[in-house]
């Protein structure tokens, strides 16, 4: 081969490398990588939150999420650095709402959903879960000055100490009523199925968020909102009214769970094994505490047996 025809084979060959670089590195990190290759080539794990879902993910007085959930993914990725042995490792936040959470994990741009959700059938075939983070369920916050006999009902599914069946005309305390829930929550499908159970004509009146739910029930738009306990309990607290109250009455268990990836098991593992740590080690309950309150010992009884064992 003479000079120039050398000459000519390796500038195609540096030209061909070129070219195949930024394929190489959009396959890390696209959705053919795992998670784990897609942070390491990136150097950077991405977080999806909620804005506004105090105590468990909000947006910080600092600008920087915070919340019960926000610590637990910080340790996740503290785990991550120290698997892939890389010196500094980026945490990068995303806001994600009902509609585009789960599909922000499936399509690559979030490597972890920190803003908790009930682990579903409909959401497994689309995303994995956790081991859960939280045993929670249903709430429901209505004003004080209530109807009687419609916070009675709600509270402990009687009416004058008799039981509630379809068709009894003690329903009638919840005809016309108006029901906030946030569009695309377990809580609207869940208000959905129990108004055709008990056949009443309730409103469900699907809100983006939980400030305008919240709103909807303070200016009487609405009879009662309903979201996850914990964030009911959360809004009450820091409503300056006095005017608000969440009912005692706890509507369904529904353990809250991190979604990953559904197709990549080694992330899901490392994910698991580091909230499995924290559990068992007792560390998971300064974190309780700092945003939602002194654990009591069936909260840490609940922590020591959702830990995986070793």
């Amino acid at each position: 081969m003479n000079r120039v025809a050398a000459r000519d084979h390796l500038l195609r060959w540096v030209l061909m490398v070129l070219l195949l670089a930024p394929m190489h590195l959009a396959l890390a990190q696209g959705q053919g990588a795992s998670t784990l290759d897609r942070i390491r080539a990136s150097g950077k794990i991405t977080m999806g939150f909620y804005n506004e879902a105090q105590p468990f993910t909000y947006q910080g007085s600092s600008g920087t999420p915070d919340g019960y959930a926000i610590a637990l993914c910080r340790a996740v990725a503290t785990a991550v650095q120290d698997e892939l042995k890389l010196p500094n490792l980026a945490t990068q936040f995303v806001a994600v709402d009902t509609e585009n959470r789960f599909s922000s994990v499936k399509e690559g741009r979030v490597d972890l959903l920190c803003g908790p959700s009930a682990p579903t059938i409909s959401g497994r075939s689309q995303v994995g879960f956790s081991i859960p983070i939280l045993g929670s369920g249903t709430g429901v916050m209505v004003r004080k000055d209530a109807p009687a006999a419609f916070r009675e009902l709600l509270e402990t599914g009687q009416a004058e100490g008799r039981p509630i069946w379809r068709g009894s005309p003690m329903l009638a305390a919840l005809q016309q009523r108006t029901f906030a829930v946030i569009s695309g929550s377990l809580q609207e499908r869940l208000l959905k199925e129990r108004r055709e159970e008990l056949n009443v004509n309730s409103v469900i009146a699907t809100v983006p968020d939980l400030a305008t739910g919240l709103k909807q029930l303070q200016d009487g738009k609405a009879d009662a909102f309903v979201a996850e306990r914990n964030v009911l309990l959360n809004l009450a607290k820091r409503d300056t009214s006095g005017e608000l109250v969440v009912l005692n009455r706890v509507f369904d268990y529904e353990p809250l769970a991190f979604a990953v990836s559904r197709d990549d098991a080694d992330f899901r593992l490392l994910v698991d094994r580091t909230l499995s740590q924290l559990y068992r080690s007792g560390k998971v309950n300064g974190i309780y505490e700092q945003y939602l309150g002194k654990p009591d010992k069936a909260t840490q009884d609940w922590f020591r047996r959702t830990a995986l064992p070793e």
